[in-house]
């Protein structure tokens, strides 16, 4: 096999590059070369969309059950949606905004992953390794630090002046389930950007633990096999499915134990409850039906920035076949949908044009949906790179992550789908 920039990335910290279950290898073999006015401009529309974002949760956490309902919010969870949290009541402290380029080149904003956002190895390290090797720039430059720094920020804000020995005695929690091997190493990368940041002499205060060996206290307490509670859990796992976890002996609900110990402060939760608003796709339909039915919420500079980078998005009762142009397009996604799990095209008539195809439904960890979001189909700017299965065309989406409400780290994924899942390759992002 030739050699690539691959053969420079470090499997300790990039575990999937040959990722389980694929004949293939996970990157490309070629970049994706932007310019760098691109990258400001995904950066910039990021910071922007977030603000408008996190207005839209504050007004949102104080409607009616109404709002909960349209949007699938999970009655469980809805009564820890309201409290604040320690990093400036940001919504989210870790994200990642989706865009896809239209045939013009300009970017459309299709997802926002809010609540347990994957690809930081991607972004944040291995970028750097394909910049190297193909002698590019990396607009992720210094954004390591960055992270580091932010991850810092968490560390000090919510250890709250603890002395050693008490972080000892309550420690922070990395955890995800350690059979899924992107999962792993995302969350094991992320524990090393807040082991780096912080003072050595701390570090061993932060450890890692699989949720298959860790206890939900009757309090509410996170518990280590050691007996130790926790007093910071950064959790790989999504919302929508934690609150639904039970146990096995008497299906007593472990999920509502563990919010309800997290509103009784005995825990911080990276990402906070809250990211749940932002991560279902209603929210999108929620800031159309903000704009056109309560105008004078958004400024008019933040409706130009909804119209021009947001598609057209509705909730599927409010989408009105008999208004929309025939040949129309719009992607109909279940409000919980991952991996594309779901989605189809269909036109002004409801007519299903296209299907998105997964191998099965088990491989995507998602809760079931009751009902769709509906958005205007963005036709695609298509590329050709290499992989190892040789020459392809395709579709890229684009993606920025935020630290808190700062744009950061650049990433992209290709996929021959209209509709990327997860059968989409890794493409490093240069200049």
């Amino acid at each position: 096999m030739e050699k690539t920039y691959m053969d420079d990335i470090d499997r300790t910290i990039f575990p999937y590059v040959e990722y389980p279950g694929y004949p293939f290898r996970y990157p490309t073999h070629l970049p994706l070369v932007i310019e760098k006015k691109q990258a400001d401009l995904l950066r910039r529309v990021s910071a922007a969309l977030y603000a408008i974002f996190a207005k839209a949760v504050r007004r949102f956490q104080s409607q009616s059950d109404e709002f909960f309902d349209e949007m699938e919010i999970p009655k469980k969870m809805r009564r820890y949606l309201h409290e604040g949290n320690a990093m400036k009541d940001l919504p989210s402290w870790l994200s990642r905004f989706d865009y896809v380029m239209d045939q013009s080149g300009r970017i459309q904003m299709v997802e926002i992953n809010a609540d347990t956002p994957c690809a930081e190895i991607e972004a944040y390290y291995a970028n750097g390794v394909a910049a190297r090797y193909f002698f590019k720039e990396d607009p992720n430059e210094g954004e390591w630090d960055r992270l580091r720094s932010w991850m810092k920020d968490i560390f000090l804000r919510c250890s709250g002046g603890k002395s050693r020995e008490e972080l000892l005695a309550h420690p922070v929690l990395f955890s995800c389930f350690d059979d899924y091997v992107e999962d792993l190493g995302t969350t094991r990368f992320l524990m090393q950007a807040m082991q780096d940041a912080i003072d050595p002499s701390l570090r061993d205060t932060i450890v890692f633990v699989s949720f298959y060996h860790l206890a939900v206290m009757e309090d509410g307490s996170l518990a280590l096999p050691d007996g130790r509670t926790v007093s910071f859990l950064y959790r790989m796992h999504p919302m929508e499915i934690l609150i639904e976890e039970t146990a096995d002996q008497d299906a007593s609900s472990l999920g509502e134990l563990l919010m309800d110990g997290y509103k009784a402060g005995k825990f911080h939760m990276m990402n906070p409850p809250e990211s749940l608003i932002m991560q279902s796709k209603g929210f999108q339909a929620l800031i159309y039906a903000l704009m056109e039915k309560s105008p004078a919420f958004f400024t008019e500079k933040e409706k130009e920035i909804i119209r021009t980078y947001l598609p057209e998005s509705y909730f599927q009762r409010d989408f009105k076949l008999g208004d929309m142009p025939e040949d129309s397009l719009w992607i109909r996604k279940p409000i919980w949908g991952r991996e594309g799990r779901g989605i189809e095209i269909i036109n002004g008539r409801g007519e299903r044009i296209y299907r998105k195809k997964i191998d099965s439904d088990d491989y995507v960890v998602a809760r079931d949906s009751d009902s769709n979001l509906v958005q205007r189909c963005v036709p695609q700017q298509k590329i050709i790179t290499k992989t190892d299965v040789g020459i392809m065309e395709g579709y890229v989406t684009l993606s920025c992550f935020m630290l808190g409400d700062t744009p950061s780290a650049l990433y992209a994924r290709f996929s021959d789908e209209r509709i990327a899942g997860n059968e989409a390759y890794w493409i490093p992002v240069l200049y």
